[in-house]
């Protein structure tokens, strides 16, 4: 399709007009308010803002920004002169240096100032650092950095930490009659953080009083309630019931108290559940099918219940790909089976060894005693008292020193002057060190690979924790 002059012509009238438009709105705008803080917020302020002042310096609002740093102090912007304003001497350092700003902590999640950020940062500063100052009021240069940003707004990268953290579910506020009345009936309520509504509560502290109908205290709290403590506290598989209606509890204690399977299909309700602790309880293997249900689940404790081993990794399977953890299974015993049979091999060798250099010990080419002098009691010898240490001869003042001696020989091996065993001895220690060693790498390398399988297979789905015996996925 072709486009004649006069529909160029057409649509370039119809284009300058908006794009003069933009070009005036850009200029008008505030330096500092609409180029530089939104830069600031997006890579500075999670280490120097409201919650956080990493070296005493906050970067949120033009007061804290003015303040600067610990170390800094008003010289993190030097009216006029750009070279010297520590905010940009941060920013322009090599990422591999430690005062770097942004830090550089991974490639993925770096996210440092760009050439026009910084550009327009050092316009800003040349012209006097002021908060009035207009993007109009930059030079040609800073004015192009702008228009590039303002294409470009600088966008938020969250550290690998960060994404691990748990993300809170955004809540009305909690009814305080509601958390009044708890707090009345002995239970601890209070948000699970900092800017939160989401809810923990905990009835433990009050025992066996706090009871099922004490249990529907909780109901006003259905849209905050995350976390839920009822260990050792009077509630049944009844009161479990009416925890359905808690759609958001993630984390979930009822250790020690005398709910039974019963309980088992109440429980699978709670789709949001990540911790379970039922440490104390009577579930058993029955309840199996219902708890598989909660998908979400990273941990749960079945200490001292009805569970048995294969209960526990009949539920362990029921989160994860059997195949693979099958596979890895499999390669966890024959990992566990070589290393005992390599463990056992080695302790043959090294026991020769041991039995070898301890033969060698004893035995010794010296025709008379190496030392001068007693090494227990430091008088003259008596040629008949010797003893062998490590393949050489030793001579003694008296049978109760030669008694002393033998007794713990290397407790006066110090006070033999030059003492150098002799060379068979030195040999025989040298191979079994050299033994010991390649015995060790060996036995480790085995480990680290069983450690690496044990850690894939806990990763397949939640910890199944049954007491002081190891989770299920750890098994040796």
């Amino acid at each position: 399709m072709k486009f004649s002059q006069t529909t160029y012509f057409l649509g370039l009238s119809f284009f300058l007009p908006f794009a003069f438009a933009q070009a005036k709105e850009e200029s008008s705008k505030n330096v500092f308010t609409h180029l530089i803080k939104p830069v600031l917020d997006a890579k500075c302020v999670q280490c120097h803002g409201a919650d956080k002042d990493k070296g005493k310096l906050r970067l949120h609002t033009k007061e804290d920004f003015l303040k600067g740093g610990r170390e800094v102090g008003k010289d993190i912007v030097i009216k006029g002169n750009v070279e010297d304003s520590e905010l940009i001497y941060r920013i322009t350092l090599p990422k591999d240096e430690d005062e770097a700003m942004p830090p550089f902590k991974d490639k993925e999640h770096y996210n440092p100032v760009t050439p026009q950020e910084l550009q327009v940062m050092k316009a800003w500063i040349k012209l006097g650092a002021s908060f009035d100052l207009l993007v109009s009021g930059l030079d040609e240069a800073g004015q192009k950095a702008a228009s590039h940003v303002f294409k470009n707004m600088p966008k938020k990268v969250l550290p690998a930490s960060a994404k691990l953290q748990p993300q809170l579910p955004n809540v009305p506020p909690a009814d305080p009659k509601a958390l009044a009345a708890l707090r009345k009936a002995g239970v601890l309520a209070m948000p699970i953080a900092q800017n939160t509504n989401a809810i923990y509560a905990n009835a433990s502290y009050a025992g066996k009083a706090f009871d099922d109908k004490k249990l529907q205290l909780l109901n006003p709290l259905s849209k905050q309630l995350l976390w839920l403590n009822l260990a050792r506290t009077g509630v049944t598989d009844k009161g479990i019931e009416s925890l359905s209606k808690f759609t958001l509890l993630s984390r979930l204690h009822l250790e020690n108290t005398s709910i039974t399977d019963a309980a088992g299909p109440h429980l699978s309700k709670l789709k949001e559940l990540k911790y379970l602790n039922l440490y104390g309880t009577t579930l058993s293997d029955a309840s199996t099918s219902h708890l598989a249900k909660l998908s979400k689940l990273s941990k749960i404790f079945l200490w001292q219940t009805k569970f048995t081993d294969a209960g526990a990794e009949t539920l362990k399977k029921s989160f994860v790909d059997l195949g693979k953890y099958n596979s890895l299974s499999a390669e966890q015993k024959k990992l566990k089976a070589t290393l005992e049979q390599v463990t056992k091999s080695e302790n043959a060798k090294l026991a020769k060894l041991e039995e070898k250099k301890n033969n060698i010990a004893k035995q010794t080419s010296d025709k008379k005693a190496i030392n001068a002098k007693c090494p227990v009691s430091n008088k003259d010898l008596d040629e008949t008292k010797v003893s062998t240490l490590e393949g050489r001869k030793i001579g003694f003042c008296c049978d109760k020193c030669k008694g002393k001696f033998d007794a713990n020989p290397q407790s006066f091996k110090a006070k033999i002057k030059d003492f150098k065993p002799s060379d068979a001895f030195a040999k025989a220690e040298s191979d079994l060190g050299k033994a010991k060693q390649e015995s060790t790498a060996k036995t480790d390398e085995i480990q680290t690979k069983a450690s690496k399988v044990a850690g894939e297979l806990k990763s397949l789905g939640p910890e199944v924790n049954l007491g002081w015996k190891q989770p299920v996925a750890e098994k040796k």
